[in-house]
This record gives C-alpha cells, structure tokens and sequence, in this order.
C-alpha cells in the first residue's frame, strides 16, 4: 500500500485475523501495536495464561496447586487464570481467536516453529531476561526462540526424536551396537526385520509410530538437508530428496515395513512390545514402555541416526508474551517463571518430555530416563522444524508429501518439488503483507 499509517488502535489491529493465515493483514500497512500500560513498573494486574501442557486434572493440580502459587507468592500483585487446551490441535485457533476478538491471552505457550509467524506479525513482545538469564540454554534451541535477531520465547520442555533400538533384539541377530551410519542402519533395519508367510510380524526400523512430518525431518537432518535457506525451500535438494528416497525405500523396496502396521495413535508402541528392533521415535517412548512393557526398559537404547553428521530432531514448547498484554511486566515475569528449571522439570516429568535447562541433568528425573538423558547431552545437535514465517502454513503439507513417497503414489523427487511449489506461494503469500 501507498500510504503507511503510524499506528492503529489496539482492536482495530487485532480484528485484522480470523485464522492464522490472516496473520499476514496484522502487520499490513506497517501497523504497530498501541503501547502497553506498563512497561517498567512492578509486576501487577490480572493475567490469562494460555498453555497446550498442563492438561487434565493432574496437570491442572500441578500448575495451579504447586507451581503458580510459587509465582504468586513472589509477585502478590498478579493474578492468573489459566486456559487450558489439550495438545496443539486448537492451539492455533485459540490464538488467532484471541487476536480478533482483541482479547488474546497475555502468556501464551506455543510450539516451536510458532515464533516465526507470530513475531513477523509484530504480535508478540521481545524478551530481555537479565545479564546471564539464558545460561543453561542450547544455543540451537534459542535459535527457534529468535526472529530478526530478537528474543520473542524461552523454551519450557523439549520433545525430541532420535534412534532408538531394542539391544535384545539386536544381540538375537548378532549385532552387538547400534548402527553407525545411513548406509548400516538400512541393512541393520533389513536384517532385523521378521515375516511370516508373508506377513510382517516385526519390523527392523519403526518410521510410522511418530509423525511423518517429523521423521522426514530427522532423517533430513541426519543427512546433514536443510528444511529451508534464506527464506526458500531447501527440502527438494539433491540431499533433501535423498533423504525421502531413503524411507520411501524402506517401505516400497527393501518392505521394511509396511502401511499400516503403526501410526501415530497406536495404543502399543512396537519399540516397546517387540514389533519392532529399532525406531525413529520420541524421548516420551520411556515411559510409554515403562508403563506397558517394563520388562522391554533394559534394552531400550538411543542413538544417532548419523554420527557423521550428528544431529537430533528438537522441538516442543515455548513460552511467550502476547503484544496486546495490557501488564507487560506481569506477563514478561510470568514467562520467565514458566521457563525456570522448576517448571520445565514439572512440565517435563508429567508427560515424559526433556526438560530444557542443561542444569536438570543430574535430576533424578534425568537420570532415571534414558531416553531424556539422551536428548538433552545432546542438545547441541539439535535441529529444528520451522524457520520462515509461512511455516504454520506449510508443516502440514509435509506430511501428505511424506506419504506420498512412502506410500508410492509420487517419486520422492516429485512430492519434494510439488511440496516446494506450495511452499514458495505460501511464503509469498505471507510476505504480501511486509
């Protein structure tokens, strides 16, 4: 447009969204939120809390009988009221609600991947905790709290993916450690791979129990691909495709596994019940197994798909103060409360996730949990999802290109290049509105 007002009103601004796609009118015009009623005074005020973790009864006793009245204590000026969402299935609407009804919650928990679209979108307020407040933090997750070099979220619990494998299984083969390369892996996952008459009854590599999106995307970033460079898509390169072909190959070549036999809601998780050697799985798989198949905890082992490139999927959640938060201080000290140590082992602990502060390492949650001691020695390889402003937009995209390689309908060249077709419109799309 033409003419650039200098500011709108609060509402008006806000009003500009009805789903996440109408992010892209919420900065239209170069518009600015109206600034807040404290920006520097003492903390103060009524504030809403929005959070996708912390659900159910237990969590809700968590947060509100043992943990906020920590905060509260501190800060008796601020009250908190709690909107609880189970899971990130309406997280999105949530938010977006919020801003067109001019009413967005203060603190909202999100995922990573979030800051993006939100923070271009100048809905959210940037962090400054104090001198050495990030101590602690992998530099690679605070990669996906930043956006145009600011500090928009901290992270609270990670949820990360990984190698894992059966050793039992492995030793009944003669295979005496997990596998040490791309190239082993796939003939370790073919070895240990049983049928009968056919019909598979253990599969040597599980990559259908988690998120095809994700899988694709560890598998992609152990072969040292990129989801996107300089705000295009990177996902249809030469190592991108690659990286597809290679669980494609799985599935329609080297039959691996087959469709169907695990998805994302299967009640038994096949690493844990014997149906499968190793997996691409979650650091949560733990207590899963732990509560279903104890006996299989021994022999449950982590490792990097790619040690040459070493490299581990990390996402989870972030925490983050809404623009339109009338009491700043309040909500900036809310989220720096939400991301302290003793929440992020609480939110961690409820639900099996990494905490996100390297000091956590010598808890007995910690160490009484494989699979999280894992993920968090080896943070500093983490990689994240996300990483333009349209991401919100795209992710779900991934996940019909993913299977439609690995189900055989497309070539992996041919899902990657149509995904990147949709992705570069989404983006400009998004961008229409800087």
């Amino acid at each position: 447009m033409d003419a650039r007002p200098r500011s709108l009103t609060r509402r008006t601004l806000l009003a500009a969204s009805a789903t996440l796609t109408g992010l892209t009118a919420l900065s239209a015009c170069g518009a600015r939120l109206e600034a807040p009623d404290d920006t520097g005074g003492p903390p103060e005020g009524d504030i809403t809390l929005l959070t996708p973790i912390f659900d159910g009864q237990e969590g809700k006793q968590l947060l509100e009988q043992k943990l906020l009245p920590q905060f509260t204590a501190k800060y008796p000026l601020v009250k908190v009221s709690v909107d609880y969402l189970t899971g990130y299935d309406y997280l999105n609407e949530k938010i977006t609600t919020g801003l067109t009804t001019g009413i967005p919650a203060d603190v909202i928990m999100l995922g990573v991947g979030w800051v993006e679209p939100f923070a271009s979108r100048q809905v959210l307020s940037e962090l400054k905790p104090p001198p050495g407040g990030l101590t602690g933090y992998s530099d690679q997750i605070l990669s996906a709290c930043r956006w145009g070099g600011r500090l928009y979220a901290l992270p609270v619990v990670l949820d990360t993916r990984f190698g894992i494998c059966r050793t039992d299984l492995l030793a009944q083969a003669g295979l005496s450690q997990p596998p040490k390369s791309m190239g082993e892996l796939r003939q370790y996952a073919i070895t240990l791979t049983q049928r009968q008459d056919g019909k598979l009854t253990r599969t040597g590599l599980d990559v259908l129990s988690a998120d095809p999106r994700q899988v694709f995307e560890t598998v992609l970033f152990a072969f040292g691909g990129d989801l996107f460079r300089n705000g295009r898509p990177a996902f249809n390169d030469p190592t991108g495709v690659a990286a597809l072909q290679w669980l494609a190959d799985l599935q329609q070549r080297d039959k691996v596994i087959d469709a169907g036999f695990s998805n994302t809601k299967a009640v038994s998780v096949p690493i844990g019940d014997g149906r499968a050697a190793m997996c691409i799985g979650h650091n949560n798989w733990w207590v899963t197994t732990k509560k279903q198949h104890p006996e299989s905890l021994p022999f449950l082992t982590p490792f990097l798909l790619n040690p040459a490139k070493p490299s581990i999927f990390a996402g989870g959640t972030l925490v983050t103060v809404s623009a339109a938060s009338r009491h700043q201080s309040a909500a900036q000290a809310l989220a720096a409360f939400i991301a302290s140590p003793q929440v992020s082992l609480a939110g961690a602990q409820q639900k099996g996730n990494v905490p996100s502060l390297a000091s956590l390492r010598d808890t007995e949650y910690v160490r009484n949990n494989r699979l999280v001691q894992f993920a968090l020695d080896n943070l500093r390889y983490g990689r994240s999802e996300g990483g333009v402003g349209a991401w919100l937009t795209i992710r779900d995209d991934i996940k019909t290109a993913v299977q439609s390689a690995m189900n055989g309908r497309q070539t992996a060249q041919q899902a990657l290049d149509q995904l990147a077709i949709s992705a570069e419109i989404a983006i400009a799309d998004f961008g229409q509105a800087n």
